[in-house]
């Protein structure tokens, strides 16, 4: 039993390396190119995990066994106070679980800053190890009283058979927690490689040290001679693997059809990232000076110093001078232009509201039933955009990019990698245009990021955002039903006033998490019960969007009030393996529903490709103020009038911050979509005609090589044209 560590060590490590080659060909098996490559970081991520982790584990089974009693049947008492040990050492390590994980809600979740975080849970960890020691000590004596009551086993003795049940309930909690889970929601290719390797690993073990014939074969191989040479192969195939240029295909099989290979190719750029800038010379990371931290993919290239700063192959070359953004003195008064709109703007948003969930979209639950009859009137009644872009997938980055109608990498911000960074008084909001040209503009509200310290209620007159709570608060919230009632109350008193006013108010119930309501009842479980609930969230806040516009039109406000509604961003159901919003760039997270409905203007539907940066534009066009240059958008209200729209690109960006450091690109041009996943270091091509949910990627179709480089050429040209 002593020697056991050896077996251990083995066994883990031949169960790794056999998981590696089986995750392999099942890449293999699904995309042939670049098979070489694909082998040879499977048996090197494999092959060092199992070195390193058999290492550990023959340690740790050295260990625990040369604990246990030598012959526990002669030295009862001796195997007794061995388990009360344990027992007690469990007491302390759940007493120091319990206080980890207070002292993280109370504390380290409210950090914004990663690195932060990471030191107070580590302070955290070693502040509560005085307690778990005290606990531990302080149940010694009843812990060795309880391990009494185990049966003894011969060979194991009680402390065998305490560590055994232990395994067996862990492995048991295990399935619990993933059998209360949809699987669709989880990403279970690293555990089912994991599985995999544990039934390889313990076919090995059964095989080479439990069964005759492999323990003869055992004692007449060189064994040393043959570890070495494993050893040897795999350090062989991770240099090799190593080396694989990032524009091999083996990268892109390794992402789509990869089980635990795809996390392990992640881990190992991590490892080798030399300067710390996240990314890596090795392993297709992409970086192209590993000694330069200012020097990465994604990085700002700085034009004519003749440096490469973000590894596109070459240094940008300088775009067109721009204004710069005006700093924070007040603007004058403007006089709008003769014969423009002159009466009220009403703008209402909707969380994480998909394109695709209107009525008049033609979605229903049941089917044939619209979730949204109020918006589907005013989409008959005004003009109903349907093919919308939002300018980033999440909350944070989509408000200040609409009201300041740049793209979120040229907003001014008080520090870009916070989750909710508020933005800088020196950016220019479409708001503040409208208060000079005499539009009052009032703010209703009642949100967690809503708050006056973001920036984006700059210049407005009133901004009510009571009843907010955190971020916690707001998302198990119902807040419509506080909100409206204010919006009502707001909208009869500028009624009666005759004001002239631009109001903006927010409803959020669609972002998760989904709350029920009695008029809506849920039947569903799971994934499936929670997109029901998402569904009837929008029915619920259809149905208070119809008390503000019967609101408008027994005031009479309906006659001189333009209407525009539109969601921040929209939520991804599975699509791309990925559910709910704000991880990548793909359609169900970017689509949104954009209505603009003016009074005396003919309805219509159009289907110009276009974004929420063209909102403000839109507005200001509408009421006679002239655009600013440094508005990225463009103004939509030709098209509201008609006439057609000139194709123009439109662009998205996920921006990495603390909460998900991943960096992405995209843009759309006339039907098609190029993807740039900087993290990632790959390129997606998308025909949106032919395939409007993205489901087939055409990047590495050389019949569209030509359409991917016209296209990338484009998107770099953006990435590298950006001011801050």
């Amino acid at each position: 039993m002593r020697s056991f560590h050896v077996p251990t060590g083995a066994s883990v490590f031949a169960g790794l390396l056999g998981a590696g080659v089986v995750d392999a060909l099942m890449v293999l098996t699904r995309a042939t190119e670049a098979a070489g490559a694909v082998l040879a970081l499977a048996v090197g991520i494999y092959g060092c995990a199992g070195l390193v982790l058999g290492g550990l584990a023959g340690f740790a089974a050295g260990t625990i066994l040369g604990a246990l009693p030598a012959h526990p049947a002669s030295d009862p008492e001796g195997d007794q106070r061995l388990a009360g040990a344990v027992v007690a050492g469990l007491a302390g390590a759940v007493a120091l679980a319990v206080g980890a994980a207070l002292g993280h809600g109370m504390f380290v979740a409210q950090m914004a800053s990663k690195k932060l975080a990471m030191i107070a849970t580590g302070g955290v960890a070693l502040a509560l190890v005085p307690v778990g020691l005290v606990v531990a000590l302080a149940v010694r004596r009843p812990a060795r009283a309880v391990a009494g009551w185990l049966p003894r086993s011969a060979r194991l003795g009680r402390t065998g058979v305490l560590l055994i049940l232990l395994a067996a309930a862990g492995a048991l909690a295990v399935i619990a927690a993933l059998s209360r889970a949809d699987w669709r929601v989880l990403d279970l290719g690293p555990l089912e490689a994991a599985a995999i390797a544990l039934v390889l690993g313990g076919a090995h073990g059964f095989f080479w040290y439990g069964s005759l014939a492999g323990k003869r074969l055992h004692a007449r191989l060189p064994r040393v001679p043959l570890r070495l040479a494993a050893a040897a192969l795999v350090l062989v195939a991770l240099f090799v693997g190593s080396r694989t240029p990032e524009s091999s295909p083996a990268y892109q099989s390794i992402t789509d059809h990869a089980l635990g290979l795809r996390w392990g190719v992640k881990l190992a750029r991590t490892l080798s990232d030399r300067d710390g800038d996240g990314f890596s010379a090795r392993f297709g990371g992409g970086d192209c000076n590993d000694r330069a931290a200012d020097v990465y993919p994604g990085a700002e290239d700085t034009p004519g110093d003749g440096i490469d700063q973000n590894c596109e192959g070459g240094d940008a070359k300088a775009a067109p001078a721009e204004p710069a953004v005006a700093e924070a003195p007040a603007l004058p008064p403007v006089k709008p232009a003769a014969g423009a709109f002159t009466g009220n703007l009403l703008l209402i948003s909707i969380d994480a509201l998909r394109a695709d969930r209107l009525g008049v979209a033609g979605y229903g639950r049941p089917a044939g039933r619209s979730l949204t009859p109020t918006l589907d009137a005013l989409a008959k009644r005004g003009a109903y955009f349907r093919r919308v872009w939002s300018q980033a997938p999440n909350t944070p980055r989509s408000f200040p990019s609409l009201v300041t109608s740049r793209y979120p990498s040229d907003i001014a911000w008080q520090q870009r990698s916070l989750n909710y960074s508020p933005i800088l008084p020196s950016n220019q909001t479409f708001f503040e245009h409208l208060a000079r040209g005499g539009w009052k503009p009032i703010g209703i509200f009642s949100h967690f990021y809503f708050t006056p310290d973001r920036g984006i209620s700059k210049a407005f007159a009133e901004w009510n955002n009571d009843g907010a709570g955190t971020i916690a608060e707001s998302n198990k919230d119902i807040a419509a039903p506080r909100i409206v009632p204010r919006v009502i109350a707001r909208l009869k008193k500028a009624a009666a006033a005759k004001e002239k006013f631009v109001l903006w108010t927010h409803l959020f119930e669609p972002h998760s998490s989904y709350m029920e309501h009695p008029e809506f009842p849920t039947q569903l479980t799971k994934v499936a019960g929670l997109e029901e609930k998402y569904d009837y969230e929008i029915a619920f806040v259809d149905r208070w969007i119809a008390k503000i516009i019967k609101t408008l039109e027994e005031t009479g406000l309906d006659k001189n009030t333009t209407v525009v509604v539109w969601a921040d961003h929209g939520e991804a159901w599975g699509e791309h393996k990925k559910y709910f919003h704000g991880q990548d760039l793909t359609e169900e997270q970017l689509r949104v529903p954009l209505i603009v409905v003016v009074p005396g203007q003919a309805p219509l539907v159009a289907d110009d490709e276009v974004a929420l940066v063209d909102v403000g534009p839109t507005l200001l066009d509408l009421v006679g103020i002239p655009v600013p240059r440094v508005f990225r958008g463009r103004s939509l209200l030709p098209r509201v009038e008609g006439k057609p729209l000139p194709p123009r690109p439109l662009f998205a960006e996920l921006l990495p911050a603390t909460a998900w450091p991943h960096h992405e690109v995209m843009m759309v041009d006339r039907g098609r979509k190029i993807t740039h996943r900087i993290t990632d270091r790959r390129w997606d091509l998308f025909d949106l005609k032919a395939d409007p949910k993205q489901l087939h990627n055409l990047a590495e179709d050389p019949h569209h090589a030509k359409v991917l480089e016209e296209l990338r050429a484009k998107l770099l040209a953006f990435e590298e044209g950006k001011r801050q």
